[in-house]
């Protein structure tokens, strides 16, 4: 057996037996893992009230060849979030945010980057910052983690240029996440024309997912618009379950609400 440690989060904890658990967790270095924490539930075990979710803990486990359930061996709190689970809002993003990436993390593959994004979220959620932006700044890279970003300003198809349309104050701009995001009015209708949907999206929802998303160009120097997040939270969310191909349970409350952007 080979002795292993790193810094996780946990995904999933499940009873096993009368005073165990098995714990799914996310690590920085050595991906997603399957432990099991023998006598969890007394007092005198080297993780006692140490596994609790939306926390960073520093795991110490055996490692056995040829298994798939490891042993816990020790746990210690590096980051407390108990301000999380006293905000039902901040505890509903917290599961949004450990749910998916328990979605996309499988056994035996390593993606530091979605663990780091997990753990600033969570420490964003942890204190002052709207739940909602922290969502949509989470969904947003969470998707471009794996590659499936949306375009937010440019058209998907052909990269130029994708003008918004429509009266004066309320413009909106051809979408569709079969398509990867907005399209220009031309690549809208070749899309129409081999039966994917497309939609529109209000302009100002664009600009101001634009501007929380990782990296953007704009994010520096753009003010916010002025629409509610609970929108643009919307758009990002349905755009991820289209992605997934499934809702997430996290998600099906809130989607459960009509189209918030419909015209």
């Amino acid at each position: 057996m080979v002795r292993r440690s790193d810094d996780a989060l946990i995904l999933r904890r499940f009873r096993f037996g009368e005073s165990s658990l098995i714990v799914h967790v996310a690590t920085a270095e050595h991906g997603r893992l399957h432990l099991l924490a023998k006598g969890a539930y007394r007092p005198t075990a080297r993780f006692y009230a140490a596994l609790d979710l939306f926390d960073t803990l520093h795991l110490d486990w055996q490692e056995s060849p040829g298994r798939d359930l490891s042993n816990l061996h020790a746990a210690t709190i590096v980051t407390r979030r108990h301000r999380i689970a006293f905000d039902l809002e901040r505890y509903r993003a917290a599961l949004t945010v450990l749910e998916l990436v328990d979605l996309v993390l499988q056994s035996g593959s390593n993606n530091a980057e979605l663990f780091s994004l997990s753990r600033s979220a969570l420490d964003q959620l942890a204190s002052a910052v709207e739940p909602a932006q922290v969502l949509i700044e989470f969904e947003l890279a969470f998707l471009q983690n794996l590659g499936l970003g949306p375009a937010l300003l440019e058209c998907a198809s052909c990269a130029g240029p994708a003008p918004a349309s429509g009266p004066r104050g309320a413009p909106r701009a051809a979408f569709s996440a079969q398509c990867g995001g907005r399209l220009c009015a031309d690549c809208a209708a070749e899309a129409r024309a081999i039966g994917r949907r497309v939609g529109t999206l209000p302009e100002a929802i664009l600009r101001e997912a634009a501007r929380l998303a990782p990296q953007a160009a704009s994010q520096s120097s753009a003010a916010p618009a002025e629409v509610s997040l609970l929108h643009v939270r919307d758009a990002v969310a349905r755009f991820v379950e289209y992605q997934l191909q499934g809702r997430p349970k996290s998600y099906r409350t809130f989607l459960q609400a009509p189209q918030r952007n419909a015209p």
